[in-house]
């Protein structure tokens, strides 16, 4: 896991990305977002927190399996630079109002 301050200009338009376009369940404080880096689909699991921070909790890479082209592999992925870069993508996306 890593958190992140984000700058006081970028926090809504930050904030307003992840609750646009992120998935979340019922009383829950997490949200899900698609991610594409590097060739790979991710779900980034990002919690948004006080103070202007947001926590990339996790990911889970989705490849393609190689025999069959509907079937999927997930892998969890914990690499602090990995989730870092994700999340990177999302402020970077928000902060250029994509």
């Amino acid at each position: 896991m890593i958190s992140r301050q984000i700058k006081e200009n970028h926090w809504k338009d930050v904030y307003r990305q992840i609750t646009t376009y992120g998935r979340n369940t019922p009383l829950s404080l997490q949200y899900d977002i698609d991610v594409n880096y590097n060739g790979v689909d991710y779900i980034l699991k990002v919690q948004p927190v006080q103070n202007r921070k947001i926590s990339a909790l996790q990911a889970i890479g989705v490849y393609p399996e190689n025999d069959r082209s509907d079937s999927k592999r997930y892998r969890l992925i914990d690499d602090n630079a990995i989730l870092s870069a994700l999340l990177e993508i999302i402020i970077y996306q928000s902060s250029k109002g994509n």
